[in-house]
């Protein structure tokens, strides 16, 4: 295999692993272009050597990639209260792999094609999904109680603000209860405008929320 290929294999790698990790860092996320960029270019080293080895299955070099990008996925993911963040950039880690496997195999089409695909699913398709699907959003409510409120009458107030609320969690201290809830907001409703809604019902004094 001459250098110039193999400067090409790694030059594309990276180039393809940045331009889905520019998408990640600019929707500031954890995993950014710096990340996303490595992992291409440590795909497709591995299935290269794996390639350049004598009776060796490239194609085993490429599933402990797969393997390996099991442990880089979790640490991309954040779990607070019922709510996990960071699934998506998990995910691109993942295709970001397989394509530096591909580049590595040479599938030049396949790899270009795959990060092309990519960033229309990030961007164009996020945005879509935003405008479309605002109405399944989940939002994590927690709301800080008075300690002479009555729980009851609080949760009775928060269903009339949004559908179908679910309690998953109740918190007792010495100033008072917090109330821990998932909802799905109506189609168009600003975390702002539910924040003052919340605040405005008898014997709450603090919310959080989180989309």
């Amino acid at each position: 295999m001459s250098w110039s290929l193999v400067m090409a294999q790694v030059v594309s790698a990276g180039a393809l692993g940045a331009m889905i990790g520019l998408e990640r860092e600019l929707d500031d996320q954890p995993a950014g272009l710096r990340t996303h960029m490595l992992v291409a270019l440590g795909s497709a080293l591995f299935t290269l050597v794996g390639a350049q080895t004598l009776h060796t299955d490239p194609t085993r070099i490429a599933a402990q990639v797969v393997t390996g990008m099991g442990f880089l996925g979790a640490g991309a993911i954040l779990r607070g209260g019922t709510s996990i963040r960071g699934l998506t950039t998990a995910a691109s880690l993942w295709v970001t792999a397989a394509i530096g496997v591909a580049i590595g195999l040479e599938a030049w089409l396949a790899a270009v094609a795959t990060a092309i695909l990519s960033l229309t699913v990030l961007r164009v398709i996020k945005q879509a999904e935003r405008r479309t699907l605002r109405r399944r959003r989940t939002v994590d409510m927690t709301v800080d109680l008075d300690s002479d409120a009555a729980p009851e009458a609080v949760e009775r107030a928060v269903s009339s603000l949004v559908p179908q609320p679910r309690l998953t969690r109740v918190t007792n201290a010495p100033a008072g209860r917090s109330l821990e809830i998932t909802a799905h907001p109506h189609a168009g409703m600003a975390l702002t405008t539910l924040s003052e809604r919340l605040l405005a019902i008898p014997g709450v004094r603090g919310v959080d929320l989180t989309r």
